[in-house]
């Protein structure tokens, strides 16, 4: 039997004064402890960030859709119209929330829409760091590769991992861009110069081929 527990606990206080505590995490080991065991895991700490990204996420997304639920011209509240699930993927974790939908203000007219997501997740559930990192890794590396290394540093989904496109008429969510793959293949045909290039980079030894032949 372990003779030393830690639990780790997050306490939230709200505006209201309203305390909340849950555990988040727990962590047993031996008195006799060896190297392996000082300190904290990496499966301990991707369990301890996912925890904790789990219960911050919905709390978030609950009390934003409470402040909004106010129309801003009359300020009469917003009937709801239920919710919608998503999940919110992030570099620590992948957490499922629910979103508020509210029913347009009469004083709005006819001409606006019927209703509203209470929080506004503009058009994406991928958070902007889990895009940056990936799609900065994915770079200089294949993105498979990229997609195992971040799954084994972070809790997030492996290859599942997912690099927003670059290209700003397409701002799709994929592993590999489908379009952006087109737009490349097409500035190589329309640029046969880089084939040459290539060669001549190859013959004189240098093996930076990969990168152009990509």
């Amino acid at each position: 039997m372990p003779n030393l527990v830690w639990r780790v606990k997050l306490e939230a206080e709200f505006e209201t004064g309203e305390m909340t505590e849950v555990e988040v995490a727990r962590f047993e080991r031996d008195e006799q402890a060896g190297l392996a065991d000082l300190g904290l895991r990496l499966a301990e700490a991707k369990q301890l960030t996912a925890a904790i990204q789990a219960e911050i996420v919905p709390a978030q997304v609950t009390i934003a859709g409470e402040s909004r639920r106010t129309c801003v011209a009359c300020g009469r509240v917003l009937a709801s119209k239920g919710h919608y699930t998503a999940t919110f993927r992030s570099l620590f974790g992948d957490v499922p929330i629910r979103v508020r939908r509210l029913l347009a203000c009469p004083c709005q007219g006819t001409g606006e829409a019927k209703s509203c997501a209470a929080f506004d997740l503009e058009a994406a559930t991928v958070a902007p760091e889990l895009a940056y990192v990936t799609a900065r890794y994915a770079a200089l590396a294949p993105f498979g590769k990229v997609a195992d290394l971040l799954s084994e540093l972070l809790p997030v989904g492996g290859r599942r991992t997912r690099a927003r496109c670059g290209t700003e008429s397409c701002g799709s969510v994929r592993p590999l861009c489908s379009r952006r793959s087109r737009q490349r293949r097409g500035r190589r045909r329309q640029n046969p110069s880089l084939l040459g290039l290539t060669a001549a980079t190859s013959a004189a030894g240098t093996g930076r081929t990969s990168g152009i032949l990509r």
